[in-house]
Parts: C-alpha cells; sequence; structure tokens
C-alpha cells in the first residue's frame, strides 16, 4: 500500500561470510571434490559448515545420506529447504568440536579456515574410510609433507600416523565467494590404524613439538632441548646413548615418523611414565601444539 515502508528479507551473504569462512563456488571444482570421494551412493556423508549448500546439494544427488553440521543459524533457511527437498539430508544445528559426532562413512566438506586443524583431530578419532578436505594450501602442504620436504613437522607426523594424506590440487582464491587471500587445496585423507605405537599420546605430542622447535639442528642436539618440556636431562643423557649415532647427526627435519615413535618410547621406559605430572603441567603452560 502507498506510504507503507515493505519488510526486507534477511538473506545470509557469501560476500561477508560467518566465522571467517569462505564458501566454495565453482562447479567444476565442487564436481572433482565430490568425485574425489568415490561415492557408491549407498554411504553416509559428513560435512562440516555446509552455509549456504554449495556443496550439500550435490552431495546429495552422489550419496545415500549427508550429515551436514552448521553452526550459524543464519543458514537454517536454506538448508532447511534443502532438508524438505531431500528427505536423506540430516541437519545438526551446533559448533561441530563440541556436538556428538554421527556414525558416518566418509566425509566431504570444505573447512572453516580457523578451526581445520582442531576438526581433522577430532575426525581422525572416529572410524571412517576417507575423507576429503579442503585446507589452506600452506597448510595442506604441512599435513601431507615427508620427512626432508620443507613442509615436514609436527603436524603431518601426527596426522600420518592415523592417516594416508595426499594432496590433490591447488584451489585459487577465485573459487570461493569471498576469495580468500590464499590459494587453497584438497587433501585426501583415507583412515588406517596407527602406523606405529606410541606409549602416551601427550608425551608424544610433546616431543615432537620440543623437537620440531629446533627442526634444522641434529636430533642429538635438539634432544637436549626437551628438557624445556618436562623430561629430565639426565634421562635425556640416558635417551642419546641408546639412539644410532647416524640418526643423532640427522636433522631433526629428516627423521622419520616411525623414529619419533621409537624415540618416544625409549623415554617411557627410561622414567617418562614417571613424569608424566611435570610433562602434563608443562603442556598446559604452553599450550596445545598446532
Amino acid at each position: 500500500m502507498p506510504g507503507q515502508r515493505r519488510r526486507s528479507v534477511h538473506r545470509p551473504s557469501v560476500d561477508r561470510p560467518p566465522l571467517g569462512q569462505h564458501f566454495l563456488r565453482d562447479r567444476s571444482v565442487l564436481a572433482r571434490e565430490i568425485a574425489y570421494a568415490e561415492l557408491q551412493g549407498h554411504e553416509t556423508v559428513l560435512e562440516i559448515g555446509p552455509g549456504p549448500g554449495t556443496l550439500t546439494e550435490p552431495l546429495l544427488g552422489a550419496a545415500g545420506r549427508v550429515i551436514a553440521i552448521e553452526k550459524d543459524p543464519r543458514f537454517r533457511p536454506t538448508l532447511e529447504g534443502l532438508g524438505r527437498r531431500f528427505p536423506h539430508l540430516e541437519l545438526i544445528w551446533g559448533d561441530a568440536l563440541e556436538v556428538e559426532l554421527p556414525r558416518f562413512d566418509k566425509v566431504v566438506a570444505n573447512l572453516p579456515f580457523g578451526a581445520a586443524l582442531p576438526l581433522t583431530f577430532r575426525l581422525l578419532e572416529q572410524r571412517f574410510d576417507r575423507a576429503v578436505l579442503i585446507y589452506q594450501h600452506r597448510l595442506a602442504e604441512r599435513i601431507c609433507a615427508g620427512p626432508g620436504e620443507p613442509g615436514y613437522c609436527r603436524l603431518g607426523i601426527a596426522i600420518g600416523r592415523r592417516a594416508e594424506a595426499e594432496l590433490l590440487e591447488v584451489v585459487r582464491p577465485e573459487a570461493f565467494a569471498p576469495p580468500p587471500a590464499v590459494d587453497s587445496a584438497i587433501v585426501l585423507l583415507r583412515r588406517t590404524r596407527p602406523r606405529f605405537s606410541v606409549p602416551d599420546e601427550e608425551l608424544f605430542r610433546l616431543v615432537l613439538e620440543g623437537l620440531f622447535a629446533h627442526r634444522d639442528e641434529p636430533l642429538g642436539r635438539a634432544m637436549a632441548e626437551l628438557a624445556a618440556v618436562g623430561l629430565s636431562r639426565a634421562m635425556l643423557d640416558q635417551t642419546v646413548t641408546r639412539l644410532p649415532r647416524r640418526q643423532l647427526e640427522t636433522p631433526v627435519f629428516r627423521i622419520g615418523p616411525r623414529d619419533f615413535g621409537a624415540i618416544c618410547r625409549l623415554l617411557w621406559e627410561l622414567g617418562a611414565r614417571a613424569d608424566r605430572g611435570a610433562l602434563t603441567l608443562s603442556r598446559h603452560r604452553r599450550g596445545p601444539a598446532a
């Protein structure tokens, strides 16, 4: 009616993404991302952070069931509209780091950049076949790098102990809305049994953190610096005497993942078990390692 103000309809904007997220909009990249999952039409697929549903809708055409976890209520109308069209879509509203994760076979997700690491480690606590995930390119290189390669680090070792990681392709910023400032990459994680055992996950994290703080130094010299994470110097000296000389002379970034596991087991046998309280206190003071 004349003189009456029109009510505006709120729609979520991908130009100003909530939670620092950038949404993939390139249809060809979306299609390849789904193809990498090798869906057979019957699997349950988990998607984290669907946002406006640009990945969700094509996933629904390829999977037997899609479970999407979203924390931003601004996307509720769009996603619930998809749910009415596709009865095999299940929506879980909440933080994927906090909600109880359902059973799933595969994961296909464009992870929010700010929460990509903790989400990855949470996923690795579950049983699944494969995960196709988009990360910032630099982080993807760190996850997938092997001994001696530029990005090789404690992060890749921790993830690689539980999954095979493969960088599949680089995704340019213009494939997203809005475009991020850096390239992204699609990574395939194939979940496996742990490739080697460690006596204590906390000790393993701290050993990796302490040694990679001196990644370019020979292992023997870097071992001495582990006193900073709560290990006694006497124990470290004993450990060094039991390691091969060639290994002690090798830079930390060239040491293989299984060797770090063996060092961790040796430390545990020589007394790290008794220092568990000191290790835990040290970690709380330093904060979690990336």
